[in-house]
């Protein structure tokens, strides 16, 4: 038997021992681990040092808010994310940070507050935008210089924008106003011009078709929602008629003090407002004799009486100045205004005044000067309203009221001038070609 040489075994050998070392790993990767093959858990638990953290300044943010129905200066800093007791009392003592107790719903309120609750500076528009002086438009700005406060008032950027509104109505003017998104305010300007051409109430007919150009003034950089503020323009197609009306700046000055012309330049302001209230009744009229409702016996009624609801606002029905503004006694509060030609007319009973008005203001036709009430001897609340011709009393309802001046040459190519592009786009409005708003 022939011998196998010994370097051929040991080749023979490690081959064999090469294909075990491979079965043996083979199966050690396919079989799978037993659960009692796994690690048991383990938990460490270890003692970290920490070290104090080095901030900066505590972080601020800005953020505003619009005013809600009966919120009080706490309430806001609240949803402001502010918890400032010295900024609360140095609002409640400072006599102008003390505007800020006066909140307005729907007005927009912007604070920056740091990280520990403070309020670095606040701001907030008081007062009414007014469409004849946008730029004296004013708010309370109060800022804090480390634990004091200061509070200052400070011109408020004002947006002007310019909005139309086409519409069919087939009710009444003011459900087609409302239902085409119009401001009540702007409606109820509608109804004061046209008074003088139609008579809303019977004369008007469905499908009549109602075009309107108006202007709003917004807070620049606020949430507060544009406030409605004039009548631009407006057109009304009625029973085949056409009814128009157009804003001139009469004077030029750019004060604001115009008044409304039909597009051909004819004026269409009577001297004064037949109604000192927007919405209203007469409950008692102009009477030499009349049962009178507290004392019983019979006297003179020298004015009308209109019913209308407390708080209601009082317009001035002409231009004019304020002779007298107080208590009367049966009168109770009460506001005479001087007009020209001898006229002069009373308001009475009114709840308060408006603003800040005092005798030798000057006011104009439509203006906000008081509230419906029932101070003195009323029964409840109303407004009495008196008109005088050279100190004698005269119907309002009755009397005639006369038209202002027309217009000079001079300002004849003013009108068409200054109105051309209003009463174009009276014209881009079709009712029928935009998207109607119907009632």
């Amino acid at each position: 038997m022939p011998r196998i040489p010994d370097r051929r075994i040991n080749k023979v050998a490690a081959a064999v021992g090469t294909a075990l070392a491979l079965a043996a790993v083979t199966a050690f990767g396919v079989a799978p681990l037993r659960e009692a093959e796994l690690p048991p858990p383990e938990t460490i638990v270890e003692s970290l040092e920490l070290k104090p953290e080095v901030t900066a300044t505590p972080d601020t943010f800005v953020q505003s808010e619009r005013v809600r129905r009966g919120e009080t200066v706490a309430s806001l800093l609240e949803r402001l994310g502010a918890a400032d007791a010295q900024f609360l009392k140095f609002a409640a003592n400072d006599p102008v940070a003390r505007r800020l107790l006066q909140l307005q719903s729907g007005r927009s309120v912007t604070a920056e507050v740091d990280a520990s609750g403070r309020v670095l500076w606040l701001q907030y528009r008081h007062g009414k935008l007014n469409a004849s002086e946008p730029e004296k438009a004013t708010r309370l700005t109060i800022r804090r210089d480390d634990e004091r406060f200061e509070a200052v008032d400070e011109p408020a950027p004002v947006e002007r924008h310019v909005e139309m509104a086409a519409m069919v109505i087939n009710s009444s003017l003011f459900a087609a106003t409302d239902a085409a998104g119009v401001p009540e305010s702007i409606a109820a300007k509608v109804a004061d011009i046209l008074d003088a051409e139609i008579d809303l109430r019977r004369d008007l007919r469905r499908g009549a078709q109602l075009r309107i150009v108006y202007e709003t003034l917004r807070e620049a950089d606020s949430l507060s929602a544009p406030e409605a503020t004039r009548v631009l323009a407006v057109q009304l197609r009625n029973a085949g008629k056409r009814h128009e009306a157009v804003w001139f700046d009469r004077g030029g000055d750019g004060n604001g003090e115009g008044e409304y012309f039909r597009f051909d330049g004819s004026s269409l302001r009577k001297a004064f407002l037949r109604n000192p209230l927007e919405f209203s009744r007469v409950s008692s009229g102009f009477s030499n004799g009349r049962m009178h409702p507290l004392h019983g016996n019979m006297r003179a009624h020298k004015g009308v009486d209109f019913a209308a609801p407390a708080g209601a606002p009082v317009r001035a029905s002409g231009d004019g100045v304020v002779e007298f503004v107080g208590k009367q006694r049966g009168y109770g509060n009460v506001i005479v205004l001087r007009h020209r030609d001898g006229i002069s007319t009373l308001y009475a009973h009114l709840r308060g005044f408006a603003g800040t008005l005092v005798a030798g203001d000057k006011v104009q036709q439509g203006e906000l000067i008081g509230f419906v009430g029932s101070t003195g001897w009323a029964t409840g609340p109303h407004l009495h309203y008196e008109f005088m011709v050279d100190g004698k009393h005269v119907d309002p309802m009755t009397v005639a009221f006369g038209e202002s001046e027309p217009l000079s040459l001079l300002e004849r190519a003013r009108f068409r001038a200054g109105t051309g592009e209003l009463v174009a786009r009276i014209g881009q409005l079709d009712p029928l070609r935009l998207a109607a708003n119907f009632e």
